[in-house]
């Protein structure tokens, strides 16, 4: 029986591959007007040409992952017309991506005084009524004379980066919608009226690769293809990809999917010029991934199963390389995941599972999210800033606390100052995992005057109207931070109070709907929202959640005992055209049954807020006192009398001591040294002791790795070769140590090296002076010569001093107190640019009122070249 079943089973699969391939797929074809539209758009400068077949892409989907399933009549959240993406415009002016666009091309052109040329031809059935209202309406577009259909010029503003974008001209057709910049446009427009004869060569190539695939991109020219941007970085990006492929003509890049077995398949296909050059080419891209597989096969061997997923194969003038996505990838891909915790972790004593490792045993959730069947908003315990774990607050209001956390400087010229408040709350029954639900809002900043002077804001990333959402934080707690900008010239001595409110929208009453052993297709649908599981496999639910999805506040797996199990990890991505979710959570255990949780009821509420304390002291702590010696000239010649023939320290370094302690192996190498120094007066806790840089590495092999030149992209700067030294901690045996940590992006092996040399760089303050900053009010400043020291941000628990030039002579900061006497604080954090604006971060343990800069007038300095070898 079981056999019958097994073959029964095979035939139908078989079944369902040979009608995809022989039924389906040729009529998931692009259309006559498909052929048309390419046409058009492959001009004599054409660059490149990309393609999706969105009708082949939804069927896969379904394929795949089951047809989304949404109730009618459910409202979906429209963002605002800035803030839309192409689906979103399309949903708003009445198109259904899903059923209504087939195809979607994409063309490059040569910019034309960078600015860039390009094209997209959507293809379907529309109406151009209703899209040209949309256009005038919400996007006010401007109509553009001409004969033929309607076309409108539409010019946005970049809703992340408030910049003008480039003008798009906009023609809706019944069959088609072209997009194209206005020095495009016209000549689109005619070819797609009155279809030119094709240039055969060309588009028989992007045919007979593009057909075969889901999504494609085919560049005509790579000689020619930086000429079509517009921008330094994506011109430099081209030119690189033409340098590398220098040896081929075209490149085409697909991402196919095959059904049976369920698998993608990414692949590039490259023409060469000379067929010679570009086996050459091949042969020694292979080298290079042969080698690299050979690299990562001791230290990460998941990384190096990952190539196994690589394919490159030549014929004649033709080169293909593919890469396959399918469950061994994925498989693989998580044993990289456990590899690289295993790497970051290991050097703290932490043990991470290898790929090797069983499955993980059964482990219970002990701290499971809380929901009740039903609460009423009024019983919500108030928040307790004296509770365990409790922040101190300014305002109580129901079960959160509001502050104002930070007062800062803003790095941007045309902005003025920055505050940041900070809402705290305890866990609040029934909020699911959702960071909807709780948003903290700001609405106004008014100085004493009564002006406001909260900066408008339509755009940018995080612009002052967006709420900011109440994450969790730590254990069953939840944090809100909100950033707003003020207008320029706001006096922060001047502020008078910050208003804002809490929006909660509070499940009142919940349904627990439990799914005892799940299989797929299973489904609940409740309140709107439809739950349904496409898989389960021992501890792996794979599922799909639609409609109403947040009244889906959250989903569990409980085993045969009825206990909550662990879940390690997860993921969830949108559909295609956001008509829901499909996600997998992974549980520690055996699934024995599932619970979904709705909102069945819940209601919205808005708790307003008024901060009028700007202080930012805190509360009262004990006051730790800073131990710090006085600070006093000292030279070099001092330390050489002091410390003449003291018979401690390296060769040449004497009083001094390096060593290179270890080398590890993650994504290059990681150095770690010590330095050693007798308690030379002023070294302790000095801000700016010395420095350590490397300057040349040298591995067994001869090989000689050197840093990257100064003027070097900061994007190509990944290593770390320059350490500053400081002693924060208390002297042992009458000796300081501090460790120094280096980071070399090198593909060496930790064992491949033979020495580091680079030059030790020590300091010695001949002559100091103080630089008295008797406000800590955020913009005050002190000046010294042509050194201005100023109070860039204020915390609770921390103060910040930037400089506008020589960091370096900052050798230390006292902060004095009310009484006088010199403060205790944990840092400092240093951040230094290279034009000698640094920024000093010092974390308080009590509020200080003033501070004394210790600056280096004169300084005698003392390099030693240095040698380190491992032990």
């Amino acid at each position: 029986m079981k056999r019958a079943l097994a073959a029964l089973l095979c035939v139908l699969v078989m079944l369902g591959a040979t009608l995809y391939l022989f039924v389906v797929r040729p009529l998931l074809r692009p259309s006559d007007v498909t052929a048309v539209a390419e046409s058009a758009l492959a001009t004599e400068d054409l660059l490149l040409l990309g393609g999706i077949n969105v009708k082949q892409a939804v069927f896969l989907e379904r394929w795949f992952l089951g047809t989304p399933r949404v109730p009618t009549g459910q409202a979906v959240p429209t963002p605002a017309a800035a803030d839309r993406t192409l689906v979103e415009h399309l949903r708003v002016a009445g198109v259904d991506a899903r059923h209504d666009v087939d195809y979607a091309l994409y063309a490059v052109y040569p910019s034309a005084a960078e600015t860039t040329r390009h094209a997209v031809v959507l293809l379907g059935r529309f109406n151009p009524t209703a899209l040209n209202a949309y256009l005038t309406r919400e996007l006010r577009a401007t109509p553009r004379a001409g004969v033929g259909p309607a076309s409108y010029e539409v010019v946005r503003t970049d809703p992340t980066t408030c910049q003008p974008g480039a003008p798009w001209i906009v023609t809706v057709a019944p069959e088609w919608i072209a997009l194209a910049d206005p020095a495009s446009h016209t000549t689109l427009l005619s070819r797609l009226a009155s279809p030119p004869s094709e240039k055969r060569e060309q588009l028989d190539w992007w045919r007979s690769l593009a057909r075969a695939d889901v999504a494609s991109v085919g560049i005509t020219s790579l000689d020619r293809l930086e000429t079509g941007a517009s921008q330094p970085f994506v011109k430099s990006s081209a030119k690189a990809l033409a340098a590398e492929g220098s040896a081929f003509a075209r490149l085409y890049l697909g991402l196919g999917v095959k059904p049976v077995p369920p698998q993608g398949v990414l692949r590039i296909v490259m023409d060469a010029k000379d067929p010679g050059r570009g086996a050459e080419q091949i042969k020694a891209w292979e080298q290079a991934v042969n080698n690299s597989r050979a690299r990562w096969q001791d230290s990460m061997p998941s990384v190096a199963a990952l190539y196994d997923s690589l394919k490159v194969h030549a014929d004649g003038s033709r080169s293909t390389i593919e890469f396959t996505v399918d469950r061994t990838l994925a498989a693989n891909s998580q044993r990289v995941i456990n590899e690289l915790l295993a790497a970051a972790l290991g050097g703290l004593g932490v043990r991470v599972s290898g790929p090797a490792a069983p499955p993980p045993a059964e482990q219970i959730d002990t701290e499971p999210v809380a929901f009740v069947p039903s609460i009423a908003p009024g019983s919500l315990p108030a928040y307790d800033p004296q509770a365990p774990f409790g922040e101190e607050v300014d305002q109580i209001q129901g079960p959160f606390g509001l502050r104002l956390g930070e007062l800062r400087l803003s790095a941007d010229p045309a902005v003025g100052l920055e505050l940041v408040i900070e809402g705290f709350a305890k866990e609040i029954p029934n909020l699911g995992a959702s960071d909807e639900r709780v948003r903290l809002v700001l609405d106004s900043v008014k100085s004493t005057g009564g002006q406001e002077l909260l900066r408008p804001e339509v755009c940018g990333r995080e612009r002052n109207p967006q709420p900011a959402p109440f994450k969790t934080w730590g254990s069953h707690r939840l944090k809100a931070t909100k950033t707003v900008r003020l207008i320029a010239g706001a006096d922060p001595r001047a502020l008078q109070s910050t208003a804002g409110r809490v929006q909660l929208r509070l499940p009142t009453r919940t349904e627990v709907v439990s799914l005892d052993h799940p299989k797929p297709g299973a489904s609940v649908e409740k309140y709107g929202a439809i739950f349904t599981v496409t898989k389960v496999e021992g501890g792996t639910v794979s599922y799909q959640i639609a409609g109403a999805r947040d009244r889906v506040l959250l989903f569990r797996a409980l085993n045969s005992k009825g206990q909550p199990l662990a879940s390690p990890s997860s993921f969830s991505s949108d559909f295609m055209f956001g008509d829901g979710v499909s996600g997998q959570k992974n549980y520690a255990g055996t699934v024995d049954r599932l619970e979904v949780v709705f909102a069945a009821d819940e209601q919205a509420m808005e708790l307003p807020f008024t901060l009028t304390d700007f202080a930012l002291t805190g509360r009262a702590e004990p006051v730790v006192l800073d131990q710090t010696a006085p600070f006093r000239p000292y030279s070099y010649p001092a330390l050489q009398r002091e410390y003449a023939r003291s018979g401690r320290g390296s060769a040449g370094l004497e009083p001094f001591e390096l060593s290179l302690d270890k080398v590890q192996s993650f994504f290059g190498l990681k150095l770690d040294v010590t330095f050693r120094s007798p308690e030379v007066p002023n070294f302790q806790k000095a801000f700016g002791v010395g420095r350590l840089r490397l300057t040349r590495m040298q591995l067994k092999d001869g090989t000689v790795i050197v840093p990257p030149p100064i003027d070097a992209p900061a994007a190509a700067i990944r290593s770390r070769w320059e350490s500053a030294i400081r002693f924060d901690g208390m002297p042992k045996d009458g000796s300081l140590s501090t460790a120094l940590s280096f980071y070399i992006d090198s593909k060496a092996k930790p064992e491949d090296l033979q020495a580091a040399q680079g030059v030790l760089t020590l300091r010695f303050p001949k002559a100091l002076d103080t630089l008295a900053l008797d406000d800590l009010t955020v913009g005050r400043q002190a000046q010294r010569g042509d050194l201005t020291v100023t109070v860039a941000a204020r915390g609770r628990k921390s103060v910040t001093l930037q400089t506008n030039r020589d960091g370096d002579r900052v050798y230390y900061i006292r902060l004095i107190g009310a009484d006088g006497q010199a403060l205790a604080f944990s840092g400092p954090n240093i951040t230094e640019a290279p034009d000698g604006a640094w920024r000093f971060e010092l974390s308080l343990l009590n509020p200080p009122v003033r501070a004394e800069i210790i600056l280096a007038r004169e300084v005698d300095q003392k390099s030693y070249p240095v040698t380190l070898t491992t032990k």
